[in-house]
Parts: C-alpha cells; sequence; structure tokens
C-alpha cells in the first residue's frame, strides 16, 4: 500500500494540473483561454480575454454584428491591411430539452465523434452561471454483450446535473437554448507539451496574442496595418469570418489554427501529415481553400532564412476562416498556418511549447516583411 501511494505521488508530481505549477506568462495565457468555456455562439468568456489581452497593450477594440473582435495596435495605421484571424469558438453541445426526471438532452455545435459524447465532464452556461454535468453511459454490468462494443450517438445521449426533476434543472437556471462546454482542465506533460480541451481554436487566439506582446515589447515597427481578429462562430460554419472581413477590409489574410497532428496510433500520412516537435505547419490543401502558391511559397522562404522547420499538410474534412478571406471582395490572398495538435475536436488534445514558440516566431517575421510591394506581388497574376 505504501509503494502504491508513493507512486501515485510521484505521478501526481510529473502530471499535474497547471494551476499548481509555476508557468510563464504563454502558459498562462494558454491556460487561461482554453478552461474557458465557449461554445459556437457563447463566446463572452473568451471574448473577455482577448479584449483584456489587446486593451492592455493599448489597442483600439472594435466588434462586427456577431461579436468577433478586431484589435488595431496603436502606431500601425499605415500600409496594406493584413488580417490575422483566430477564433474563438470550440466545440459543444446546446441543451434541447429537460425530461420529466432531471435528464437534459442536447444537440451539437460543431463536429464531434459519436465516440466523444459519452462518459464526460461538461460545464452547462446556464442563467445563473456554470453547472456542472456528466454525460452518462450504462454500466457493463447491465449491458448485454452484443451491445458492449456500440457506439452510442447523438440522440441516445444524455446529461446528469443531480438533479431529480425539470423543476431542479430549471431551479439550477439550466433551460432550452443553453451552451454546454466540455470540461477539461489544463494540465503541464513531460516534454514541453500541454493537454487541454479547445487548442482548436485556443492555441491560434494564444499565438496571436503572444506576438502581439513581443511586437509591443519589443518596439517593432511593422509596414502593414494588422488587424488581429478573433472570430466567432467558426465551428459551425465560419460565421465570424464572413461578417469580420467587412470590418477589416483585408488586402491579405492569415489563419492561424490548431494543426492536425498524425503521430499517434490509427492515423498516418494519407490522412494528415503534421507530427509534434517538428515545428509549425501549413496547409496546402484543405476542404475549404488552397492558398495563393505565391504566398504559400513565400512562408516556406521566411521560414528557410529564420531556420525556422515548416510542416505542410494536405487534407480534407477540415475548414478554416482563411478561406472566408480569400473570397473577401474581389479576391485576397490567405494562408493557414498551424499548431500541430493531436486529438482535436475531442475533451483533451495535446500540443507541444516548441511548435507555439516557433509559430509565434514565423508569425512575427512574416509581419515584418509584408510591407506594400511584397504585397502587391504576393496578389499579383502578372506573368
Amino acid at each position: 500500500m505504501v509503494r502504491w501511494f508513493a507512486a501515485l505521488f510521484a505521478c501526481a508530481l510529473l502530471v499535474t494540473s497547471a494551476g499548481a505549477q509555476e508557468l510563464d506568462a504563454t502558459a498562462r495565457l494558454m491556460r487561461d483561454l482554453t478552461e474557458a468555456p465557449g461554445p459556437s455562439a457563447f463566446e463572452e468568456s473568451v471574448r473577455e480575454i482577448v479584449v483584456e489581452e489587446y486593451r492592455s497593450l493599448g489597442a483600439g477594440i472594435a466588434f462586427d454584428g456577431l461579436g468577433s473582435v478586431v484589435a488595431t495596435l496603436p502606431g500601425n495605421t499605415s500600409g496594406p491591411r493584413v488580417m490575422v484571424t483566430a477564433h474563438m469558438d470550440e466545440v459543444g453541445l446546446m441543451v434541447q430539452y429537460v425530461t420529466d426526471d432531471g435528464f437534459i438532452r442536447v444537440k451539437n455545435l460543431g463536429g464531434l465523434l459519436d465516440q466523444a459524447y459519452p462518459d464526460q465532464r461538461w460545464t452547462i452556461l446556464g442563467a445563473n452561471g456554470p453547472v456542472p454535468a456528466v454525460s452518462g453511459l450504462p454500466t457493463i454490468h447491465v449491458t448485454p454483450p452484443e451491445q458492449r462494443s456500440r457506439v452510442w450517438s447523438l440522440n441516445e445521449i444524455f446529461l446528469d446535473v443531480g438533479a431529480a426533476s425539470r423543476a431542479e434543472v430549471e431551479a439550477l437556471g439550466v433551460r432550452p437554448g443553453d451552451g454546454v462546454a466540455p470540461w477539461s482542465p489544463f494540465l503541464v506533460l513531460p516534454n514541453g507539451r500541454y493537454a487541454a480541451k479547445a487548442w482548436d481554436d485556443r492555441v491560434g487566439l494564444a499565438v496571436m496574442i503572444a506576438a502581439a506582446r513581443r511586437i509591443r515589447a519589443e518596439n517593432l515597427r511593422l509596414p502593414a496595418q494588422i488587424l488581429w481578429v478573433a472570430t466567432t462562430q467558426e465551428e459551425i460554419g465560419l460565421r465570424g469570418a464572413q461578417t469580420s472581413v467587412d470590418l477589416a477590409r483585408p488586402d491579405l489574410g492569415i489563419s492561424v489554427e490548431a494543426g492536425v497532428a498524425a503521430d499517434f496510433p490509427g492515423i498516418g500520412p494519407t490522412q494528415a501529415q503534421e507530427r509534434l516537435g517538428r515545428g509549425p505547419g501549413i496547409f496546402l490543401l484543405d476542404s475549404s481553400m488552397i492558398p495563393k502558391r505565391k504566398l504559400r511559397d513565400f512562408f516556406f522562404s521566411v521560414a528557410r532564412e529564420e531556420g525556422i522547420p515548416l510542416q505542410a499538410d494536405v487534407l480534407t474534412g477540415y475548414g478554416e476562416d482563411g478561406s472566408e478571406i480569400q473570397l473577401y471582395d474581389t479576391g485576397r490572398p490567405s494562408v493557414n498556418m498551424t499548431v500541430p495538435t493531436r486529438y482535436l475536436h475531442s475533451h483533451t488534445g495535446i500540443i507541444q511549447r516548441s511548435d507555439f514558440d516557433q509559430a509565434v516566431e514565423l508569425l512575427i517575421q512574416i509581419l515584418t516583411r509584408l510591407d506594400a510591394e511584397t504585397v502587391e506581388e504576393l496578389a499579383s497574376f502578372e506573368p
């Protein structure tokens, strides 16, 4: 028994909730962003962090009609307009109705595999504040052998908040239409890796904010006007990008996203190509966009100049906000850069800090080179 407790204690020291560890400013930012609940159309707690961070840098703030945030740093008011974007929302659920005996039926907000729904903890964003919930699952003791390996569909999933009646659920402030977010605390893992929910796309927000912090701290003079845009409702149709692009009016776009790591059992290079620890990535194809080749090649050229490893990913089944920038007005050069992420669209994903730091560095190096002549050349189709 003593040995068992010693082993358990050692494990707790190795993999610990971030609240009990000393984190640097960047890791604290990642923790705060990922732990904030924010399914599509319920991004308030994430928006609050984003606005506070950019206002602390002296940025001007504007909002589109869906709640996307457009931040501009002071003194950055001339040159071509470059929209750097990441989305605030995460995949989640919405309360559909409450049964007479106090169980909650739900519908999805964004793409989750059916395997990801049961036997998890969730946060319901109720009228009286957050309400913890679990998605129930029958025990193996009463499940017939022929059903033990089947996947439960969303229509069979229910949330349990400990209530015994509909009235008790309503007294908690829970009602149809409330958003539901996964619950999964930020964890520090070995090898400079972090585990958390909502890396898609809180990791993109963290890259943007970390880059803006450095630009201000180092007093970097950028040759372009940078519009730092945190969008809403990406997971249900890129909606915030569609509206915020009209506010930003970009000449060029950079979307910062969670990439699809393919370095664990059950997935391989025919599905995705990124791996943790090999630097940031760039999408050469996804289901919503093929980037302009000049802009794609510009990223690889700058990465080589700066000694930053840059991975390439060709995949389908993935849409992102950069495609809405690409379609703005008569068309704009746009690209999607990524931080490789394991286990996207689940309760817990994993990233590597070195990939994140290199993504921040690459973004800054790109922005320092986007003068009017370069942006004009990147947009040109002249032979």
